[in-house]
């Protein structure tokens, strides 16, 4: 398999798994069916999953769509891909009283005595895999390009 094709098959992944992923953990009791969330908050959560599936099913088209061009459909598909997923690092900072745990307060899980969001590894993995698929599909020849 060359690096073109293994990185379109890997954003593929990571944006279609990604996107179901995001409905099955969000559309569920500790989030948009949660009764202590605001209706329209609610309403935000929802046009959030239904965006990020319309962004992945872009994306998946740029990625798989006839083209002289695929290295341009890579980039652009990881781009997306970062795009949705980079924000959960940094809202908690910009957004006072948001957290990375959807839990009970209080109860976040521990790892060798330290707050551990599962979430943020999750989210994490998929950036760096984005960023492999990125790098192996459109730098795989980076030290050639130019010369013919």
């Amino acid at each position: 398999m060359n690096g073109t094709l293994f990185s379109k098959v890997l954003l593929t992944f990571l944006l279609v798994f990604g996107s179901a992923m995001s409905f099955a953990l969000d559309w569920s009791k500790n989030h948009l069916l949660n009764p202590l969330w605001h209706p329209h908050a609610k309403f935000h959560g929802a046009v959030l999953l239904f965006f990020f599936a319309g962004v992945a099913i872009t994306g998946v088209w740029l990625l798989w769509r006839e083209s002289s061009e695929p290295k341009v459909a890579i980039t652009a598909a990881a781009a997306l891909s970062a795009s949705y997923w980079t924000p959960f690092f940094f809202i908690p900072y910009l957004l006072p009283g948001s957290s990375y745990w959807a839990g009970i307060p209080g109860h976040e899980p521990h790892f060798h005595g330290m707050v551990f969001y599962p979430n943020l590894l999750v989210i994490g993995i998929f950036l760096a895999l984005t960023v492999v698929a990125w790098r192996i599909g459109v730098g795989h020849r980076a030290s050639t390009a130019g010369i013919k």
